[in-house]
């Protein structure tokens, strides 16, 4: 199999808010060729009123807005992903499934953590979704997904590519960051257009490959997940066919570290020092305290409130003795928690405790 690579100088990104209507043809193209009536497609997604332009021969057509877009890559994929599965006698992966293996994977600490989860979870809902093989090497990672696809058609083609760029803009999200990819490969010939395979995947693309794959740099495995589970809520309404849906997010270092510390606390870990953090961030320590410093704050006050806020929400469970809720904030005698409880809130565990469980419970009028 000859292997292809998409030129770097023909992965420029459409105008913000529009998408070629050459990428919406080429996908209703495929919706056709595997037996599916396009026209009926584009009145399922309210499209209608873009059949004229998009179906019709000889016409160049007008730049589509973000949001039809959205809408017409999502009932194509849906569509085109049934017909890979029929054609491997399994069921196709759902909405459902991957709305949930995402909810398992928001509470890791770091996308390394993220990946490793994401694979177990791919484990369950196999053959529906691939496993994810993590390999690094001088400084580059390598993200394979196996495919046990045997029929590799352009249907199956469009659902693994789909599958490369969920996995690239969930971690990118994931991590508040937009990863740059060094490259990406499939397991197939080009069997989409050059601009449809750069708008889903913006990175050369290595065809004919052993396996299904991305690659980056090996510092991003061990950026802390920084997203919050109200985020992700917002985020799955339209993912992964929101293609413009913001990924970075410019987050105060405090606030990064303080998910993370509590991210920590609640894999029963202690909160890492100065030195962990700077090298996880990129820089050095003196670098970190200055800039914690410029948001009013410090790491010694992070990590206590983070404590605080694990010690108050493991005494809201009463079934929890004092000294096991001590034990998991991470404090080395029950004297310690009790004296850093009553400096932090005025009260003992034990009175806290008992006049937030004594407080009725809140009923509708």
């Amino acid at each position: 199999m000859t292997k292809r690579l998409i030129l770097s100088k023909q992965l420029s990104r459409p105008v913000p808010g529009n998408v070629s209507a050459a990428i919406a043809r080429d996908l209703l193209r495929l919706v056709e060729e595997f037996g599916d009536d396009p026209q009926a497609l584009m009145r399922q997604a309210g499209l209608a009123h873009l059949a004229p332009m998009l179906l019709m021969t000889g016409r160049a057509g007008s730049p589509l807005a973000h949001d039809d877009f959205t809408r017409l890559y999502a009932h194509c994929t849906w569509v085109l992903d049934d017909h890979a599965a029929r054609q491997e006698a399994r069921e196709p992966l759902t909405k459902a499934g991957l709305d949930m293996m995402c909810h398992c994977i928001i509470t890791c600490r770091t996308l390394r953590d993220a990946i490793e989860r994401a694979d177990r979870f791919s484990q369950l809902l196999a053959p529906r979704l691939s496993r994810l093989v993590l390999k690094e090497e001088d400084g580059v990672a390598r993200l394979s997904m196996p495919t046990i696809r045997r029929v590799r058609n352009a249907c199956a083609y469009l659902s693994d590519l789909t599958g490369l760029s969920t996995y690239h803009r969930l971690f990118s999200w994931l991590i508040g960051e937009d990863m740059t990819l060094l490259g990406a490969a499939m397991r197939y010939p080009p069997l989409l257009d050059e601009r449809t395979v750069s708008h889903l995947v913006p990175c050369p693309v290595q065809h004919g490959a052993p396996e299904n794959g991305l690659r980056f740099a090996s510092a991003y495995l061990d950026r802390p997940v920084i997203r919050s589970p109200f985020e992700l809520d917002h985020l799955l309404i339209f993912f992964p066919f929101d293609m413009e849906a913001p990924l970075s997010k410019e987050a105060p270092l405090s606030e990064r570290i303080a998910h993370l510390f509590s991210a920590m606390l609640a894999s029963s870990e202690t909160p890492a020092p100065a030195a962990q953090l700077a090298r996880r961030f990129g820089i050095s320590v003196a670098t970190l305290k200055r800039r914690l410093l410029a948001e009013g704050t410090s790491l010694a006050r992070i990590k206590a409130e983070a404590r605080l806020g694990m010690a108050c929400q493991l005494l809201s469970d009463p079934r929890l003795t004092i000294t096991e809720v001590g034990r998991r904030a991470r404090f080395s005698d029950t004297g310690a928690f009790r004296r850093a409880f009553h400096h932090w809130t005025g009260q003992s565990p034990s009175a806290w405790r008992d006049a937030h469980m004594s407080q009725p419970m809140a009923t509708g009028g």
